[in-house]
């Protein structure tokens, strides 16, 4: 495992959410091509390398990676994958699931244009994020960052802003409704989830 590697699986376990980000930006894109080999559709090989990626957040503290990140990643999509079609086998449906090919998510793999397509590959997924932000209304706006960005709690952000805890509360559901709306065609929601969790 490089010195790099091993700065970074410090920096997760640690809940460096910049670590993660790397991480996700790296593979992930990869990882759905992959696992799409297997399971055939798109949609589903998605959801599978999105569940590999919030398990690594969530468990990340206890997480022993031996080999290599990326050995540990394409591993883990693979058992996922194969759990999958072993669920469809048991249940009597992994026939009907591979005969049905009227369906637009169904393939085997990533065409170089889906690839290219991904932009969370080759955009900086804070920049669609700030971008998002800088639209929020005034006051959502400033009631986000100051709990967001400078920790504060809903009692001193309603001090600073001079607003009741329970209209802080309102401008920060408002914001995230708002967020969520702007970046669900750039930010999966598990990542979502883990990168604002905290307002919730």
């Amino acid at each position: 495992m490089s010195v790099n590697e091993k700065k970074i699986i410090k920096d997760l376990v640690k809940g460096e959410e910049s670590a993660y980000i790397q991480l996700f930006k790296e593979y992930y894109v990869f990882l759905c091509a992959y696992s799409r080999k297997y399971v055939g559709r798109k949609d589903i090989a998605e959801e599978i390398v999105s569940d590999v990626f919030f398990h690594l957040w969530e468990n990340r503290k206890i997480i022993k990676i031996k080999t290599s990140i990326k050995s540990y990643l394409f591993k883990a999509t693979f058992n996922n994958s194969m759990y999958y079609l072993r669920t469809l086998e048991k249940e009597k449906k992994l026939e009907a699931f591979f005969s049905d090919d009227a369906t637009e998510n169904f393939g085997f793999s990533f065409s170089e244009g889906e690839l290219s397509q991904q932009s969370l590959l080759k955009e900086d997924v804070y920049i669609k994020i700030e971008s998002a932000i800088d639209k929020l209304p005034p006051k959502q706006q400033e009631a986000f960052k100051l709990k967001r960005f400078e920790g504060k709690k809903n009692k001193e952000i309603g001090e600073i802003m001079g607003l009741s805890v329970k209209t802080v509360e309102m401008h920060l559901s408002k914001a995230l409704l708002k967020l969520r709306e702007e970046l669900k065609n750039s930010i999966p929601d598990f990542l979502f989830f883990i990168l604002f969790k905290s307002l919730k």
